[in-house]
């Protein structure tokens, strides 16, 4: 009998320029990973770069971010703005540490605001 071999797909989402607008319109956002115990731990970020797909977040300090990232990569994004008007988005994805950043890459995006 012939065995099927299924491989786990990534979703990668394209940003939205109007999600864009909101990240980099955000005088901060909050990048939330998961603890060992499955605590979430949220942060406070400033140094943040919307890309096509990906998300780059300058690492200052954030130990255990890292350290959380390390074991499990799931990652929430929150930002706001009032640039036009109130708009907020909770994006949802997977984020690894690389060259002293964070990339995320979102799966889905939701409209909050």
């Amino acid at each position: 009998s012939k065995q099927l071999s299924i491989k786990q797909r990534s979703i990668v989402m394209k940003i939205q320029e109007d999600v864009k607008k909101v990240i980099e319109g955000s005088s901060y956002v909050t990048i939330v990973t998961v603890g060992e115990a499955g605590e979430p731990h949220p942060i406070i970020v400033g140094n943040v770069k919307a890309g096509e797909d990906a998300i780059i977040i300058g690492i200052y300090k954030m130990e255990v971010t890292q350290k959380n990232l390390q074991k499990n990569p799931k990652a929430w994004i929150l930002a706001a703005t009032v640039d036009g008007g109130p708009k907020g988005y909770r994006l949802v994805g997977n984020a690894v540490v690389k060259d002293k950043e964070v990339i995320f890459t979102p799966e889905s995006a939701e409209l909050l605001l």
